[in-house]
């Protein structure tokens, strides 16, 4: 069984659990671009010859790759070859019993029949003790980029105002748009979600930057601060500036 500080990543030998907090520690350093040995071990209070062992463990499992600097050959540079996909975390039931009870209801209405499918789906992972939203996010990237297609606008002003036509015939939910926020309300993601206190909509997240990005071209981080699984009743996303 996993523990509940155990992080998932997919390599192209399958899924790895890492356990020790300063492999990923690493592995997150390294998520935002290749670093040197001595950009890694800073504030990692560890030893070099501790980090050298990590990085060396990290690279046999396949998770990291290691080169020589192009502009200092006696340094070597490490990056990142996996992709962070979930985390292990306490079971959270709650809301995939009450899905379940209402999925009986649900015959009959197309509409309401998916909606509980797939919110079985994303939640039974949480049943299981498995965090998802970083795969889902990612998963939410390629859907955006897929749809952007079905959008004219290269302004983000004139975008945001056909995303907001776009969930709302889609019965995605109701977008409202403030300055740089946007607030969803009935949002298919989370809708009645039971208050766990955290944020749940990683495929929203996804599907907007997305949309954005192959749009407008521009970096756009969108995170969601607000939402049904903490306390809400609408979603908040956030949109600031980012060179991920």
């Amino acid at each position: 069984m996993l523990n509940n500080k155990a992080e998932m990543f997919s390599t192209k030998k399958g899924v790895i659990a890492v356990k020790s907090p300063v492999k990923q520690k690493i592995l997150h350093k390294l998520a935002n671009g290749e670093k040197t040995g001595r950009e890694i071990r800073k504030n990692l209070e560890r030893a070099k010859s501790t980090i050298s062992v990590h990085l060396s463990d990290l690279e046999e499992l396949g998770l990291i790759k290691e080169k020589t600097c192009s502009s200092d050959k006696r340094k070597k540079v490490y990056s990142l070859t996996a992709d962070f996909f979930g985390r292990s975390q306490t079971p959270s039931n709650q809301h995939y019993k009450k899905i379940l009870k209402n999925l009986r209801s649900s015959a009959g209405d197309s509409d309401k029949l998916l909606r509980s499918l797939f919110h079985l789906i994303r939640y039974g992972f949480d049943s299981l003790g498995i965090n998802v939203g970083p795969a889902l996010k990612e998963i939410g990237r390629d859907a955006g980029k897929s749809l952007a297609k079905n959008f004219d606008s290269v302004n983000l002003s004139e975008l945001l105002k056909e995303i907001k036509k776009f969930w709302k015939d889609n019965k995605l939910g109701e977008i409202k748009i403030n300055d740089n926020f946007l607030l969803v309300y009935d949002c298919f993601d989370c809708g009645g979600m039971p208050d766990i206190n955290e944020t749940v909509c990683s495929l929203d997240e996804g599907m907007i930057e997305g949309i954005i990005k192959e749009r407008t071209g521009e970096k756009i981080s969108v995170q969601e601060v607000e939402c049904f699984g903490t306390g809400e009743n609408r979603c908040k996303f956030k949109m600031s500036s980012s060179d991920s």
